[in-house]
């Protein structure tokens, strides 16, 4: 008797089942609201047309994962979590990629790492610049962090770095100033830079056009409208 009242019972689940498909339960329970929380780079009218076809389905037959899917496509996001909320809502939160540069003027560099193209429009303003070969752009942010720290003393920061093809270096200061590094010892040279810095420009910066610390004895430095000393 027990077996049969089981059995009774898997077939009267299994008929509620069958009945609720047969109505379209997505008809039922529409999802009404979407609120999405993170965006700041992302176009929002972007967003909402990608979104619109995904979300015109009921609460137990919309696929969270398809949205996140698709979402994931867009070049500025980075990471998001889809949430479905009782008894109409999707909660869309999202991550951002955070860009640290621009790479070779047409993509940006996240601080992952990561190489995006969006909108120029969507550019941050003041970015600076990488120029590299492809493949090496971590290799080139790890120089960009160690540098900027060594540049501390000088209270200035890169606004152009630059890595030719046979690995050498030459980045300019965010005060104008060029600096040829070379391949060799890099932070080592740039360190010995910056401790002599106080003495070779003091407060001249605007008055440097160019330095060159790729001697093994000694830095080279050209003036404006003055000759090498």
């Amino acid at each position: 008797m027990q077996i049969f009242k089981l059995s009774a019972l898997g077939i009267i689940v299994l008929s509620v089942v069958l009945v609720l498909n047969n109505l379209s339960i997505s008809g039922y329970f529409p999802i009404k609201t979407v609120r999405v929380y993170g965006l700041n780079r992302v176009d929002q009218q972007e967003v909402h047309d990608l979104l619109l076809p995904l979300v015109n389905h009921g609460f137990f037959t919309i696929n969270v994962d398809h949205i996140r899917d698709h979402l994931l496509q867009m070049p500025w996001i980075s990471d998001l979590y889809v949430r479905r909320v009782w008894p109409d809502q999707v909660v869309i939160t999202l991550a951002e990629k955070n860009p640290v540069a621009r790479w070779n003027e047409d993509s940006l560099l996240s601080e992952a790492g990561e190489l995006f193209t969006p909108l120029q429009s969507s550019y941050p303003a003041n970015l600076p610049r990488f120029s590299g070969p492809s493949g090496q752009q971590i290799f080139m942010l790890r120089y960009f962090s160690d540098i900027n720290r060594l540049l501390l003393p000088l209270r200035a920061k890169i606004s152009y770095l630059e890595l030719t093809p046979f690995l050498t270096w030459k980045l300019t200061l965010d005060n104008g100033i060029t600096i040829q590094i070379g391949h060799k010892h890099i932070l080592t040279r740039l360190n010995q830079f910056v401790k002599v810095y106080p003495k070779i420009i003091g407060t001249r910066a605007n008055d440097v056009d160019y330095i060159d610390l790729r001697y093994p004895n000694g830095v080279a430095v050209r003036f404006k409208e003055m000759t090498s000393i």
